[in-house]
């Protein structure tokens, strides 16, 4: 996730733009849900930069939010949620092309992508450095005719499709079907990992077979792949995990603050996998915009990187990952006893997990409500005594 519940331009989806989650006796049964229209409920919902989108029972798209470029799909700019009668029947589908709905859905930055049912990929939004991988610098869903039929799917190379996209900052990347990596857009801190600091997809033969996959190692390839702000990271086939882009704060995992990916001799076999302290083998990944978290098997989860608001939940604001030694000798956040992340999101400096008991926590900076705390200004896991079972679950 991208937003945090600011309701700036309606990206909460409540017909105005009021934060929510700041002050008390804003959550629990006081917090009204998102009409998506009669009898419609969401199976997938993503957050852009204040935007949102869904995917509904019936496989159709509903967005919501700030409409900048057209990351809303709508063929204009107007935002939406942001008034009254918006919401609701009154939110039309987003047009994925005849016939076409959605089975996979992301959003990252001002830009949102779509698998389709028929297992091609379109996105559309902002495409400043051609991040929308159509070989052009032309944002899509901004004006009329650019979506539905008239928005091309994303052109992976002969015989490719994707199983997962991630982004950041105006740059996406895929994991193919074939475990290799393709990315586009800005690559200002070699956040696309090609070992220098061009733009990638913003012109005709930067499409297809005419992008190259990022060189991961000699015989490596990728399981997972996360995106933070302008860095990435792969968990390997070899069960290892590189990372590469912006490094400002150690979020690469490795000991200094050197930015990998935008020049010569900084990936493949050059690139050095993490290492993690004796026995943790990372098998997810989360990217925050200057941060990383990662789980193992069990569970088990360490964050790496920025820690000023506490979000790296290790109970102080010393960065991690920007020294040497430091990753070896990483603990894992406390989130509880017996309380383990069944799933993790992540926004900019702030993190949430749904827990194996279908609650919710949060940590990290407090702006705008984002750890519906009732507070803007309590921010949580930045000292030691709000860890563990002192780190509230959210009344949501």
């Amino acid at each position: 996730s991208g937003t945090s519940n600011t309701g700036a331009a309606g990206a909460l989806g409540q017909e105005h733009t009021n934060s929510i989650g700041d002050a008390g006796g804003e959550m629990g049964d006081a917090l009204a849900y998102i009409n998506l229209g009669t009898g419609r409920t969401a199976k997938k919902v993503r957050a852009g930069f204040n935007s949102v989108c869904a995917i509904l029972d019936n496989d159709k798209v509903k967005c919501w939010g700030n409409n900048y470029a057209g990351a809303l799909g709508y063929g204009n700019t107007t935002s939406l949620g942001d008034g009254a009668n918006e919401m609701g029947n009154s939110l039309a589908a987003v047009n994925l092309g005849t016939g076409r709905t959605a089975t996979t859905l992301y959003a990252f930055g001002y830009m949102t992508c779509a698998t389709l049912d028929n297992s091609t990929t379109k996105c559309w939004g902002r495409n400043t450095y051609g991040q929308l991988a159509l070989g052009d610098t032309n944002s899509r869903g901004d004006a009329a005719n650019e979506m539905g039929d008239s928005l091309t799917a994303i052109n992976f190379g002969t015989g490719r499709s994707a199983t997962n996209l991630v982004g950041g900052l105006d740059f996406m990347c895929a994991l193919l079907d074939n475990s290799t990596v393709k990315c586009w857009g800005r690559s200002s801190n070699g956040q696309l990992g090609y070992e220098n600091t061009n733009s990638i997809g913003d012109s005709s033969g930067e499409t297809g077979n005419g992008v190259a996959a990022v060189n991961l190692g000699t015989g490596k390839t990728a399981v997972y792949l996360a995106a933070g702000y302008s860095h990435v990271c792969a968990i390997l086939n070899d069960a290892t995990m590189k990372c590469w882009g912006r490094n400002q704060s150690g979020q690469l995992g490795q000991g200094n603050t050197s930015t990998k990916g935008a020049a010569a001799s900084t990936m493949g076999d050059s690139l050095l996998a993490i290492t993690f302290p004796g026995g943790f083998t990372p098998t997810k990944v989360y990217g925050l915009r200057q941060a990383t978290c990662v789980t193992n098997a069990a569970l088990v989860m360490k964050c790496f990187g920025y820690n000023f608001y506490g979000q790296l939940l290790i109970g102080n604001t010393t960065s991690i990952g920007d020294n040497g030694g430091e990753m070896a000798a990483m603990v894992s956040g406390n989130i509880g006893t017996g309380v383990t992340p069944a799933s993790f999101g992540a926004g900019y400096y702030h993190a949430c997990v749904i827990t194996n008991g279908d609650r919710i926590k949060c940590w990290g900076t407090a702006l705008n409500g984002a750890l519906i705390n009732g507070s803007t200004t309590v921010n949580l896991g930045d000292s030691a005594g709000e860890l563990g079972d002192s780190l509230p679950f959210a009344n949501h």
